[in-house]
């Protein structure tokens, strides 16, 4: 009987299926497993056995070190199963190693190996293929985001939205627009010859904020927001004007508030919050501004000057306000990252690029801080804030030189 199975065992260890057949006898039978005769021990590795396996193509010397570390961690684990206690360890160090070779596949994917092959044979095309490759990433997980936003908002209201989701909701359909004669003619054959080169010439008017570089998005946005200090400036000869029609005790406050622009000065916040009340009056209320008045301010938000002009600056009023109580529910304005901080001081009037961090989110304190205090007969007042707060603020100065 001994001389049957030792001659099996022979046999077996040269044919797979049999050794198979018999590793799965051995699994599931009581009479293998209880059997002392039969039971197959574990072969121990020789020393001279132990060689590197293989480093798949895809991996770079980076990847040839973790494979390595891999390797050796699992000598490590089979030297040491007798030990409970090093048992954990040695799960969670594989844990680790295989999410750093999860992250290696991640950087050399099939994309960022043809961009690699692309800069050696032309560098400067290679920098529009990067561009395009993680512009087409940002942008696929924005419209992620906004749709997750409209979903909330159809389902309850946009007071469910946190402050990213309203930010992509008030941004990103414009951007989406930028790029419909892309997404249009990109299907036809023989189009992408003459309609990618042609996009990358004019990245402000046919791509969208996702596929500019550092240099354009800057160049853009000061451009942009020179437009609206001119705008700013027509705005406070209207507010200043406005103020000799009203006469009232509270108006005191307002002529400080007024007098302290007019002198090239920037107007403190405690007197804005305690002018607020003129913003319910005649003839700074929303259903009493002049015709020439929304004129500008549409101009100044970027808006279309068509049909119930009055009706969509309420409604810009209210999301402004709505963005300010997410920022500072979800914890004030040292949360954003910087690119949110820089387009929120953007949209509120502070230039970002010449002016720190520090000095960012403590102006969007100083915003939250009248936010706060604007209820819905005041409401015109967080439209002209960007004026009373951003209009002679000495990081607002490089757009007073390019005028």
């Amino acid at each position: 009987m001994k001389f049957m199975i030792s001659t099996s065992r022979c046999y077996a260890a040269t044919n797979c299926r049999l050794l198979n057949f018999e590793n799965r006898a051995y699994k599931n039978s009581r009479f293998f497993r209880n059997s002392v005769v039969l039971q197959l021990p574990s072969k121990e590795p020789l020393k001279t056995d132990r060689k590197l396996p293989a480093v798949p193509p895809y991996l770079s010397g980076s990847g040839v070190h973790n494979a390595t570390q891999c390797l050796q961690s699992k000598e490590k684990k089979n030297d040491s199963l007798n030990n409970s206690g090093v048992k954990q360890n040695d799960i969670k160090l594989d844990n680790k190693q295989n999410m750093n070779e999860t992250k290696i596949l991640d950087d050399n994917n099939f994309t960022m190996r043809l961009v690699k092959r692309i800069e050696k044979w032309s560098p400067s095309t290679a920098k529009y293929a990067r561009l395009s490759v993680f512009g087409c990433k940002y942008l696929y997980k924005d419209v992620l985001v906004l749709l997750s936003a409209y979903k909330k908002y159809y389902g309850n209201d946009l007071t469910s939205l946190t402050y990213a989701e309203l930010e992509l909701k008030y941004r990103l359909p414009l951007q989406l627009v930028r790029l419909t004669p892309i997404l249009i003619f990109w299907p036809i054959p023989f189009t992408n010859l003459f309609l990618f080169p042609l996009a990358f010439i004019f990245p402000k008017y046919l791509l969208s904020e996702h596929f500019w570089t550092d240099e354009q998005l800057k160049e853009y946005w000061i451009k942009d927001q020179q437009n609206n200090y001119e705008h700013n400036v027509r705005v406070f000869e209207h507010l200043s004007l406005m103020a000799e029609e009203c006469s009232d005790d509270m108006l005191l406050k307002w002529f400080r508030v007024i007098e302290c622009l007019g002198a090239g000065g920037v107007s403190p916040v405690e007197d804005i919050i305690q002018a607020i009340p003129v913003f319910t009056m005649f003839p700074y209320h929303f259903s009493t501004l002049p015709r020439q008045h929304i004129t500008v301010l549409l101009k100044m938000y970027n808006i279309h000057r068509g049909w119930r002009r009055r009706v969509r600056l309420k409604k810009l009023a209210q999301y402004i306000q709505l963005m300010d109580k997410a920022i500072e529910s979800e914890g004030g304005p040292d949360k954003l990252n910087d690119r949110q901080l820089k387009w929120a001081c953007l949209f509120r009037g502070l230039s970002p690029f010449s002016s720190s961090r520090e000095t960012l989110v403590l102006y969007l304190k100083d915003w939250i801080k009248i936010s706060s205090k604007i209820d819905n007969d005041s409401l015109s007042c967080i439209l002209h804030c960007q004026v009373l707060l951003a209009l002679n603020r000495p990081e607002n100065d490089i757009l007073k030189k390019t005028e």
